[in-house]
């Protein structure tokens, strides 16, 4: 039974996806919309390596209603918010929640998924102050899985045709295109997040493939325009525009 005290319950795509959150703790941010904008259906089977409370998933699934998924999160606290939050979207068994270390033996099976997706702990140990809430620092820093980790975990994860989709942070984009080769992928599809029109990037979008040729950047996608979101961005909020 969930405490409602202790919870928010929130909305994406304009009431269609229902999402709940710790009010105090980890909470999800922008980027697994622009993840789940990025991407294009079929989905087929995924994998969201860190779901958290669902949001980068429960995305994916209404996109495309023939997909079918499984999160894997560490954070008990969090896996429970997803898993109330799939009865609550009534995915059914459309969507799987494993509440546990995805690194750990046969926590996922080989060459399973057509998808991997994730946005993951992007900020290494060390860089920064560690958040005081344990819940965010697992969440936003690589304290229990590394980029190495869950590019492994991936690898293994994947279909031979398969891929992987990801939001990463646009100054760490040099280490993650060479890991991404250390684990035998290509880039196939890349996209810059600016905050605004001419600024500098803070994110990348990236979609890679095991059989791929890699390919130029699409171009950026700005954020904000003015004061509020562009109008890309509010497409991807699921607003009538």
């Amino acid at each position: 039974m969930l405490d409602e005290s202790d919870i928010t319950r929130d909305t994406l795509l304009r009431g269609r996806v229902k999402l709940i959150q710790p009010r105090h703790g980890f909470r999800s941010s922008l980027d697994p919309l622009l993840l789940a904008g990025f991407l294009a259906p079929p989905f087929g089977a995924f994998l969201d390596i860190g779901c958290a409370s669902g949001a980068l998933s429960f995305l994916l699934l209404a996109k495309d209603p023939a997909a079918r998924g499984v999160g894997v999160e560490i954070q008990p606290r969090l896996a429970a918010l997803a898993e109330q939050g799939r009865q609550d979207n009534a995915f059914g068994d459309r969507f799987r929640v494993l509440a546990c270390d995805v690194r750990g033996d046969g926590a996922v099976p080989a060459q399973s998924f057509d998808l991997v997706a994730t946005n993951p702990p992007f900020r290494p140990v060390g860089a920064g102050v560690l958040p005081p809430l344990s819940e965010k620092a697992l969440a936003n820093h690589e304290v229990s899985l590394a980029l190495h980790e869950w590019l492994e975990i991936s690898a293994l994860a994947l279909q031979p045709s398969g891929r992987l989709g990801t939001v990463f942070p646009y100054d760490r984009w040099p280490e993650l295109r060479t890991r991404l080769a250390t684990h035998g992928f290509l880039v196939a599809r890349s996209r810059l997040v600016v905050p605004h029109q001419g600024e500098t990037p803070t994110r990348i979008l990236v979609e890679a493939r095991r059989l791929a040729a890699e390919v130029q950047l699409e171009p950026p996608l700005v954020v904000h325009d003015g004061a509020g979101y562009s109008l890309e961005v509010r497409r991807m909020l699921g607003e009538d525009v």
